[in-house]
């Protein structure tokens, strides 16, 4: 039983924060989050109390797009290719850490290489490892030659981020695998990327198959996600009813129209095209990095008109992708208020827009009977977002009410 006061109170829902607030927390979850009054402080009297002195309390963020298998570096494909099953669970718990010491309490894992994010979240539930906490999706479903089919070597393929299904039935129970699993998500390669033999922007898995996968999903209260490049996939995605949709690059007027009546939420994982700023500097080829900042400039135009036809818009950022660091999470924010987003806004996105969107309805605010993941800030986001950038104005980190990172105590997450 504890009181944070004196602080200035982000509670991911209101439009503003709180002067002179204060924050009770029992047993892991929030009593009270509002105003300090005296009437309040009466109300715990005997608890432990900490002043805040100012600095913020917010509710721990959450990524809705990572991969623990990916390290960031340019040639991170080959990192992973090179990597046996039980260095890639150790690297990734490590960068799990990483998110978790950044302020990001809850990560969504969207396609891992040997389903690693399944073991790792089991650890952390356990207790075995500190970590924050993980949604897990096990392998992405793709089909024949699709994005994340990239080997001929059937060794290599059973060891990789998605798993191949055609057809209907295939993924169906593509998906009831998963599910087997105890997945809290399904991730869907809808159209091309990166990993394909193919354009990017071509359409994969069609509306049939996407559909089977969700009905499975909803059937077992778990979310589904699809990865869409391309202007028809990304359609296909919205009519098939995934929940949410990452990157959207070539979305349409009409997807978009569709995304906002059917309420689906979308993660423009702004992040992945840091590839622009760093990629010549690492080698990447000059006509590559004219293609990335082609599809940018396409994303931002339809980021602009999601938000104004009121799509709900998350927070992913597909770390571990090339120049996209585990712990570097929060520069999404700074993305999002670049394109559109109050600062308000972009941490709402982070929190309670990416709990209802992940159907997490216990985390994402700072309200009574919630789970008390939350953040003490050195200042105020609402001025500047860039300073959640900063892992050293995150000076604690709550994970179920207990201060897994504590700076000022140089409590860190260990393995």
């Amino acid at each position: 039983m504890y009181i944070i006061r004196n602080c200035f109170l982000i509670d991911g829902l209101a439009d503003e924060g709180v002067d002179h607030a204060m924050v009770a927390v029992d047993e892991g979850r929030v009593c009270y989050a509002g105003r300090e009054t005296a009437e309040a402080l009466e109300m715990y009297r005997g608890w432990e109390m900490e002043d805040a002195g100012g600095r913020t309390v917010m509710p721990g963020m959450i990524d809705a797009h990572v991969h623990l298998c990916m390290n960031g570096e340019p040639d991170n494909f080959r990192n992973m290719i090179m990597e046996n099953a039980g260095l890639a669970v150790i690297h990734g718990v490590k960068r799990a850490q990483e998110d978790l010491k950044a302020g990001f309490t809850t990560i969504r894992c969207c396609g891992e290489k040997g389903e690693i994010d399944m073991d790792i979240r089991q650890a952390v539930q356990e207790g075995t490892i500190a970590g924050p906490r993980i949604l897990a999706s096990g392998k992405a479903l793709t089909i024949t030659g699709g994005h994340g089919d990239m080997f001929s070597h059937s060794a290599m393929e059973a060891d990789w981020i998605a798993e191949v299904c055609d057809g209907e039935d295939e993924v169906r129970k593509c998906a009831r695998k998963r599910i087997k699993r105890r997945a809290d998500n399904i991730k869907l390669m809808a159209t091309g990327g990166g990993m394909s033999p193919g354009p990017a922007t071509v359409a994969q898995l069609n509306i049939a198959e996407m559909a089977a996968a969700v009905q499975e999903a909803v059937k077992n209260g778990i979310c589904t996600a699809a990865h869409c490049i391309g202007e028809e996939g990304c359609f296909n995605a919205v009519e098939a009813g995934v929940r949410t949709i990452e990157h959207g690059t070539f979305l349409n007027e009409e997807t978009i129209r569709r995304m906002s009546e059917k309420g689906t939420f979308l993660m423009s994982t702004l992040c992945a095209f840091r590839t622009i700023k760093y990629g010549a500097t690492a080698g990447v080829p000059e006509e590559h990095l004219k293609k990335v900042e082609m599809f940018a400039q396409h994303h931002y135009v339809n980021l602009h008109k999601a938000l104004e036809a009121g799509v709900k818009v998350g927070v992913g950022t597909d770390t571990g992708t090339p120049f996209n660091y585990h712990g570097e999470n929060a520069y999404e924010l700074e993305c999002l208020t670049d394109n559109g987003m109050t600062p308000m806004e972009a941490i709402k996105a982070a929190t309670s827009v990416n709990a209802e969107a992940l159907l997490q309805e216990d985390i994402g605010s700072l309200e009574p009977g919630k789970t008390a993941d939350m953040l003490l800030v050195d200042g105020n986001p609402l001025l500047d977002i860039t300073i959640l950038q900063d892992k050293e104005r995150i000076r604690k980190v709550y994970r179920d009410g207990s201060a897994v990172v504590d700076r000022d105590k140089g409590i860190m997450p260990a393995f």
